[in-house]
C-alpha cells in the first residue's frame, strides 16, 4: 500500500475522531475551578501514534491553555504510559516534586502504575466502572475532584 495514502487516511481518521470526541462535560468546569483555586495543572496523554496529532487535538480543547504543562507520552518521552518518564516530566515542567502531585486518570491499566512509581497520589475517575490498578482514590466523576483535592491537602 502507498505510505502517503495510509498517512492521509490516518490524518482523516483523527480529524473525524476529534470532531466526535469532545471532552466530558464536567472537565471544563472542574479545570476552571481548580485553576481559580490556585493549583498548577498539568496533563499527561499518550501519543496517538502519529507524531504531533495528539498535541494538535489537545490544542483544539477550548480550555487547554489552563494547563501549565502538557506531556505527550511516547513523543516527549521514550515510552507511553504506564512508563514513569512522562509523570516525572510533567512534575518537572510544573516545577514541583512528584510526591506533591495528584494524578487523575480514567484508565487503571495505564494511569496508575507510572504515577505511583514516581510517588504521585493517584485518582481514577470511574466513568466506565474501570477495575484494576490500585489507585489511592476512586471518584465517580470530575465534579467531586475539587472536594477530594481539598481533603487530600488536609491529610498530607
Amino acid at each position: 500500500m502507498d505510505p502517503k495514502w495510509i498517512h492521509n487516511l490516518t490524518l482523516q481518521y483523527w480529524k473525524v475522531y476529534a470532531a466526535n470526541s469532545p471532552p466530558f462535560r464536567d472537565a471544563e468546569p472542574t479545570v476552571h475551578k481548580l485553576k481559580r483555586a490556585g493549583y498548577k495543572l498539568g496533563m499527561v496523554s499518550d501519543s496517538d501514534g502519529t507524531p504531533g496529532m495528539k498535541r494538535k487535538r489537545i490544542r483544539q480543547v477550548p480550555f487547554h491553555n489552563l494547563f501549565e504543562a502538557i506531556v505527550v507520552s511516547g513523543e516527549d518521552t521514550p515510552r507511553v504510559k504506564p512508563g514513569h518518564e512522562s509523570f516525572s516530566l510533567v512534575a518537572k515542567k510544573l516545577g514541583v516534586q512528584p510526591k506533591s502531585c495528584i494524578y487523575v486518570g480514567d484508565n487503571p491499566r495505564t494511569d496508575i502504575e507510572g504515577a505511583k512509581a514516581v510517588g504521585m497520589i493517584s485518582v481514577i475517575v470511574n466513568r466506565r466502572r474501570n477495575r484494576g490498578g490500585d489507585p489511592d482514590y476512586r471518584i465517580p466523576n470530575l465534579r467531586t475532584l475539587s472536594g477530594l483535592v481539598k481533603s487530600i491537602q488536609r491529610t498530607h
